[in-house]
């Protein structure tokens, strides 16, 4: 049975949070279109599709991106879990070159005020101790199964993002 982190991860860790720009960017009160990111293999051939990053996210100017996303997190002298998935809240982050290349499936073009009830749910998502199944994945799914809970997105939607995230990959596409 999974356990639960207190805190999303964030009780007992060692060290400073991400750094959030939304002092510099914040998200503008326009429809945005959101995406499912996925980071694809670091080597570019071979890879586990469990092993690919999925973050939601959403360009909120020039080079600066919202992420809702659970990072791992290690760090010397931090207790166990170490290293562990970490939810330190949705942030605002500088992009370079690389983030055009990552697989983007989009989820929907969506109101700031949805994106802020996105940023609510995240804050209820659990974010479970390592045990080497659960990741990410995981966790992005459980926030998409909220947002369609919450009528943000569809069922239909729902089963075409998480197909397309599965599959953006894959080699014998």
């Amino acid at each position: 049975m999974p356990v639960v982190l207190p805190e999303q991860g964030r009780s007992g860790t060692v060290g400073e949070p991400p750094i959030n720009l939304d002092w510099i960017a914040k998200d503008p009160d326009i429809d945005l279109p959101v995406y499912i990111i996925v980071s694809g293999p670091r080597d570019g051939s071979s890879h586990d599709l469990r092993g690919l990053h999925w973050r939601l996210s959403w360009q909120v100017a020039r080079d600066k991106w919202r992420y809702v996303h659970i990072v791992e997190h290690w760090r010397d002298h931090q207790r166990a879990p170490n290293p562990r998935y970490v939810y330190w809240g949705a942030l605002t982050q500088s992009s370079g070159h690389s983030t055009s290349k990552l697989t983007k499936v989009l989820v929907g073009v969506m109101s700031l005020a949805t994106r802020k009830s996105i940023e609510q749910l995240a804050l209820e998502v659990p974010v479970m101790w390592p045990d080497g199944t659960w990741n990410c994945q995981n966790w992005i799914l459980d926030l998409l199964t909220r947002m369609h809970r919450a009528g943000i997105i569809s069922q239909r939607r729902w089963e075409e993002v998480v197909g397309a995230a599965h599959n953006a990959y894959r080699s014998d596409r």
